[in-house]
């Protein structure tokens, strides 16, 4: 069983195109409400001074997409990477079956696609899952930034070599895990508390959540149904539970383990 969770967010695609708004960045503040502060922490930009970023980013348009929207099938060329501003977005293959398997979801503020611009063509496909706003920043544009400058280009890819270990070693710990643990681990990252009763809204479809998770969705129905016994009840996408306590017991390895 894959564990695609760690591979870390009404019209149809075939509907307008979507609205744009360019953005053009000041210092610290893009002159339309973008937060550098926000972006260099992501991990392709974290290493960068904010004037730097501004120039790699250049005049890329925000555009607005509604729900379902495709934004590229695999095969198409890489000629952008995306910043997801607000909304949802997955990446998702399919199979030799035709069954669509989703790789990931990438949620606020996350970059996407960025690996693809190296390789000239998207490996895989990506579709709006919330109507989202995205920052589309040319390949063009950007690859000539860094070819002009190779310092940037060095200090971006130890930054991207830093968060690629980093998110082996969450690879590794997932995939250990049970599918009663992972449902039981995201539970609790869409509460603050640790103990006593709360209500959770899931923040996606359950067949998303199953394929985000590494499970088939009647293992996500079993998981959900089994955790009654720990107090946790589901109706729909709210999920209410008597005691978040026990939850983070069922996260947490057993002394030894």
């Amino acid at each position: 069983m894959s564990c695609v969770l760690a591979r870390l967010c009404a019209d149809s695609g075939g509907g307008p195109e979507p609205a744009r708004l360019p953005i053009r960045c000041r210092g610290r503040l893009c002159r339309r409400g973008l937060d550098l502060t926000v972006i260099r922490h992501l991990p392709l930009f974290e290493s960068l001074e904010p004037d730097v970023i501004c120039t790699l980013l250049g005049n890329s348009p925000a555009e607005f997409h509604p729900r379902q929207s495709l934004l590229f099938q695999a095969g198409d060329p890489a000629d952008a990477f995306f910043i997801v501003l607000s909304g949802q977005v997955k990446l998702f293959a399919l199979t030799e079956n035709g069954r669509e398997s989703i790789v990931e979801t990438v949620e606020p503020v996350s970059t996407f696609a960025e690996a693809a611009i190296f390789a000239g063509v998207y490996p895989i496909a990506a579709e709006v899952v919330e109507k989202a706003a995205l920052l589309r920043v040319g390949a063009r544009g950007f690859l000539a930034g860094l070819r002009a400058n190779p310092a940037v280009a060095r200090r971006m890819l130890g930054s991207l070599l830093h968060w690629e270990r980093r998110l082996a070693g969450e690879v590794r710990r997932l995939c250990s895990r049970s599918p009663l643990e992972r449902v039981a681990e995201l539970l609790v990252s869409l509460t603050p508390q640790v103990s006593g009763e709360t209500v959770v809204i899931l923040p996606m479809k359950k067949l998303v959540i199953a394929s985000r998770l590494g499970m088939e969705p009647e293992t996500l129905s079993r998981v959900l149904a089994r955790l009654r016994e720990f107090g946790v009840h589901t109706r729909g996408r709210t999920v209410r539970v008597e005691d978040v306590a026990r939850l983070h017991a069922l996260c947490t390895p057993p002394p030894g383990a």
